[in-house]
């Protein structure tokens, strides 16, 4: 073999690892893409739930505010020129009142519940994805 064909050869090997070197990097992006989708959506995830979260916590906060309110309002020492203060017959219509107030609170609270674990689980299995993803990558 010349001197010539040996260059070629040599070149032909450099071209080849070239070539594997750019399926590498397609491959690479192409992954790193995926991955910075799933981030993404993992991302895009829990935000909103924190919000919603955060208003429902603020809800329940003023729902308990009520509530030790119409407490104090019932209990024997409570004065009369106390704000929480209500005369009986007006107390047995808040009482109502509080009542339905407590049972769509109560319903709320379970549709929250049952609509966070279902967006945890989702956050779990996009988490369980993304780490699938990286298994390649060890």
């Amino acid at each position: 073999m010349d001197e010539q064909e040996q260059l070629r050869l040599t070149n032909d090997q450099w071209q080849q690892d070239d070539e594997r070197w750019q399926e590498e990097i397609q491959y690479w992006q192409h992954e790193t893409q995926r991955l910075v989708a799933l981030l993404y959506m993992l991302e895009k995830a829990l935000p909103e739930h924190s919000s919603k979260l955060d208003i429902h916590k603020a809800r329940i906060d003023k729902h308990n505010e009520d509530l030790n309110r119409y407490r104090c309002g019932l209990e024997k020492q409570c004065l009369k020129d106390c704000p929480s203060h209500i005369e009986v017959e007006k107390n047995k219509h808040l009482h109502k009142m509080m009542a339905r107030n407590h049972k769509d609170m109560q319903r709320e609270h379970e549709t929250f519940s049952k609509e966070y674990y279902k967006k945890m689980r989702r956050f779990r299995e996009l988490a369980e994805r993304l780490m699938d993803e990286l298994e390649d990558f060890k």
